[in-house]
């Protein structure tokens, strides 16, 4: 009787835009990423998974490439017949992306909440001016700004 498969196990393709080996590669390409060569590979394999669930909500332009496919990417344009083409591959940004997302939840821990708008200590108050929450930080968000419906988490999709 063989061992169950592990949750965290990578599967590229199905669970994870990218193989462990390959995120490897990247990751030891950045300068901050002291979080990620620290983390074991099972937690480096979560991260990654976690990477890739976050990204796989975002709002991609076109479809995807097979109606059955488990994961966002790769895509198709919308206006590709369908069958056509036969294969796609995932781009390079969207690929690059999971893995800075996945140092990042490795570096940070965990999302960050809402912003504080105003806090009291006896008499004093001090205000915050919150932004709009995005859960992607800046340099992953600019990575895959080119790839969504709406460039922005402030810019709202209208389909008529």
């Amino acid at each position: 009787m063989t061992d169950p498969v592990p949750a965290w196990t990578i599967r590229a393709g199905v669970n994870s835009y990218i193989s462990l080996a390959e995120a490897q590669a990247i990751a030891a390409t950045r300068l901050f990423a002291a979080a990620w060569n620290g983390a074991a590979e099972a937690t480096r394999s979560q991260a990654l998974i976690t990477a890739t669930a976050l990204l796989d909500r975002m709002r991609w332009q076109g479809r995807p490439l097979a109606p059955t496919q488990p994961l966002a990417w790769p895509r198709v344009s919308d206006r590709a017949p369908h069958g056509y083409p036969a294969t796609a591959d995932t781009p390079p940004a969207i690929i690059t992306a999971c893995v800075e997302l996945a140092v990042h939840l490795l570096t940070q821990g965990q999302h960050s909440g809402a912003p504080v708008m105003q806090r009291m200590l006896g008499d004093s108050m001090t205000m915050y001016f919150p932004t709009i929450a995005d859960e992607l930080p800046k340099h992953v968000r600019r990575l895959i700004e080119p790839h969504l419906r709406a460039s922005s988490a402030n810019v709202a999709e209208v389909v008529l």
